[in-house]
């Protein structure tokens, strides 16, 4: 099978090992042309010590020819740039295609989830979401890791599967596309709340608390848009929660703890520009669709009122203490 990965940071690399290993064709689309000539010489990404892409692999900066070459599209880039490239896949998709999302997000123009964004400019039912604990490293260094694999169409699913499963990682299906995009961007969120635990110098017993009282916000949520209650207990929910928001391999978790220990705006800001933080923008994008949505999850209100209202990190632990 031919597959094609959207982008070329940490986790589409990753995704790549496993996909090669089980025999696919594989091709791999960045915008960048610096970007593109740099992996082909290389065979390597900052992001990624020490791996090195299989040197059978395709590079291009020509989304027709990726698009042309395969079965199977993964979009693995950033969840603000999704819509530019939305947009553009949906002019050309065809009903062979199947699209399997990775990136976690909300739009924050419009509040729409990544598989929602495709469904502006494609009616196309071949959509998968992928989502669960899996930092890049651990699918690059072959840790037994499982992942929530969402879609209504058994075919994309059993493309899916194909592409993806291995002695090492684990799909588990489901229906529930919103309540799965839910969980990954929310854990996100929840990860910078427990890296300012850190950062204050909290014990685990702390974190947990916050980790319980989050997923309970996390299934109101998913209730309140559609989706099913029991995602909260698949990979993608429970699962991803517990991995994000324990382990400094979190981009998201190292912020928080930043913000925790009182860290300079300078330092904040530089480190929001040298590290993709998923968290942050989908913070900010979660705080404004809420708002939209007449919807409260005082969490979320008071991590925002933190991360761009400048309040004390301490305040999260008056509000653990004292919400009902």
């Amino acid at each position: 099978m031919k597959v094609g990965i959207l982008g070329t940071g940490a986790y589409g690399c990753s995704l790549s090992k496993g996909i090669k290993a089980n025999n696919h064709e594989i091709m791999m689309w960045t915008p960048f042309k610096e970007e593109k000539e740099s992996i082909e010489k290389t065979r390597t990404i900052k992001s990624l010590p020490g791996f090195k892409l299989d040197d059978s692999i395709i590079l291009t900066n020509d989304l027709d020819e990726i698009i042309n070459f395969s079965k199977l599209l993964v979009v693995a880039i950033p969840s603000q740039t999704v819509d530019s490239l939305f947009q553009e896949l949906g002019k050309k998709i065809t009903d062979d295609k199947h699209i399997c999302i990775t990136s976690k997000g909300i739009e924050e123009k419009t509040g729409l989830f990544m598989n929602e964004v495709l469904e502006k400019y494609t009616d196309t039912k071949n959509v998968a979401i992928i989502s669960g604990p899996s930092f890049a490293i651990d699918l690059v260094n072959n840790n037994t890791c499982g992942l929530a694999l969402a879609t209504k169409n058994d075919e994309t699913a059993k493309i899916v599967e194909k592409a993806f499963e291995n002695n090492f990682l684990r799909l588990r299906r489901n229906e529930d596309l919103i309540g799965t995009e839910i969980c990954g961007c929310m854990k996100n969120v929840i990860a910078i709340a427990s890296g300012m635990l850190d950062g204050l110098h909290t014990s685990d017993s702390t974190r947990a608390m916050l980790l319980t009282d989050a997923l309970h916000d996390m299934a109101k949520l998913i209730v309140n848009f559609g989706g099913s209650e029991r995602t909260i207990l698949s990979y993608a929910g429970f699962g991803d929660l517990i991995l994000t928001c324990g382990s400094a391999k979190s981009r998201n978790y190292c912020f928080g703890k930043l913000v925790g220990e009182g860290a300079t705006q300078e330092e904040i800001s530089e480190y929001l520009s040298n590290n993709t933080v998923e968290g942050y923008n989908t913070l900010l994008s979660f705080y404004k669709m809420l708002r939209n949505n007449d919807f409260k999850i005082p969490m979320i209100n008071l991590i925002h009122r933190i991360v761009v209202g400048k309040a004390e990190p301490a305040k999260l632990l008056s509000f653990l203490v004292e919400r009902d």
